[in-house]
């Protein structure tokens, strides 16, 4: 009987570590990476998660973001660290609202910009993948 009992708390511990992540974390992981990849300087990954017809601030389209991260990038190395994170998810859409606090690698505030800011990010489900639809300045 207490193999059995052994057995039982196996397999409920197996079934356990194979759940899925929560879609909330899911969201929270996808831009985490894109942050991730801001910060290694790497305008391709970090435009990998943007869904083919998303729309950012003064009309940006996902072609437009990447150069913009490109020619940024390649001008500066920049930290970016996460202050608040809010995920709300509605079935396949997730809303997630930021702030943010850049900075230059070597820890100075980037000059001539606001070093704080927050944005409203709209996500959507793609299969198993989070795509970025809309980036508001929030």
């Amino acid at each position: 009987m207490r193999a059995i009992a052994q057995t039982a708390l196996l397999a409920l511990a197996l079934l356990g570590g194979c759940r899925t992540e929560s879609p909330e974390a899911q969201v929270r992981k996808a831009f985490e990476t894109c942050r991730a990849a801001v910060e290694a300087g790497d305008a391709g990954a970090a435009t990998a998660a943007l869904d083919p017809d998303f729309r950012g601030p003064e009309g940006m389209d996902r072609t437009t973001a990447r150069l913009f991260l490109l020619g940024t990038l390649r001008q500066e190395k920049v930290s970016v660290t996460l202050l608040r994170s809010e995920v709300l998810v509605r079935r396949l859409e997730a809303d997630q609202d930021v702030d943010l606090l850049i900075t230059s690698r070597s820890g100075s505030l980037l000059t001539g910009e606001a070093s704080r800011r927050s944005y409203h990010l709209r996500w959507r489900k793609e299969g198993a993948h989070w795509l970025l639809r809309e980036l508001l300045p929030g």
